[in-house]
């Protein structure tokens, strides 16, 4: 029998590093895999830490929930925030243009022009307003998504234009934008809100992922050194 191990010995020289091999990817998926966890998510609360399951030889990868930072605002949607509005309320929000503008179909010119179908309007076109060389500059059409720009910070978007006004809280501004939409025999539509971004696996998850395929690798290999090991013992 001895002469029988020594012969498989001699005939598999490389026995005893797998077998030290096995032992080593062993003790790395025992005590390795914990503390990359803990890198990758995070410790707990109060020195609890995030759960890692490991069980063999199905080796399953588990991550406890883990609570994250404040989200990324979302951008502001102007459709989306339009087809929400309430006109009536931007109504009652236009009282302080009403010091410079009048709203009415074929109203008088005030200190600024009037504001019936002011969208989709041309800009500068009030034949009796003198408007500034600044604001005739921009050229084009007055759109809502101009209008938003020009009222959110009139002399920042136009520098240089006789109105100063200011509307920087996005529901205030869009209940005026949807009032003025309203100012029309032919209101132009609301722009249509923008299309949901799609889904991108989070860091995170992409993290998880890898690590479990990570631990099936390392799974297998334990079981190869295993069967290696029962094989070099059944020899015996």
């Amino acid at each position: 029998m001895a002469d029988q191990n020594q012969r498989d010995q001699q005939g598999d020289p490389l026995l005893f590093n797998k077998i030290a091999g096995a032992v080593l990817a062993a003790l790395l998926l025992v005590f390795g895999l914990p503390q990359l966890a803990n890198a990758i998510i995070g410790g707990g609360h109060h020195g609890k830490s995030d759960e890692l399951h490991l069980a063999y030889c199905c080796v399953e990868l588990e991550f406890a929930s883990h609570g994250g930072g404040g989200e990324e605002e979302a951008p502001f949607d102007l459709g989306a925030a339009l087809a929400a509005a309430d006109p009536a309320s931007g109504q009652r929000r236009s009282a302080i243009c009403a010091s410079c503008h009048t709203f009415d179909k074929g109203g008088a010119t005030g200190t600024g022009p009037n504001l019936w179908d002011i969208v989709g309007r041309e800009v500068g076109v009030v034949g009796d307003f003198g408007y500034t060389g600044a604001l005739k500059a921009i050229g084009g059409v007055w759109t809502y998504e101009r209008l938003d720009a020009y009222i959110k910070n009139s002399q920042e978007y136009v520098p240089g234009t006789a109105m100063v006004q200011r509307f920087p809280r996005d529901a205030q501004r869009v209940d005026i934008l949807a009032y003025l939409g309203t100012l029309s025999d032919s209101p132009v539509a609301f722009p249509e809100p923008a299309a949901p971004a799609p889904e991108e696996e989070s860091v995170l998850e992409e993290t998880v992922d890898a690590a479990g395929d990570a631990v099936e690798d390392a799974g297998a290999l334990v079981e190869d050194a295993v069967e290696a090991v029962e094989g070099a013992v059944d020899g015996e």
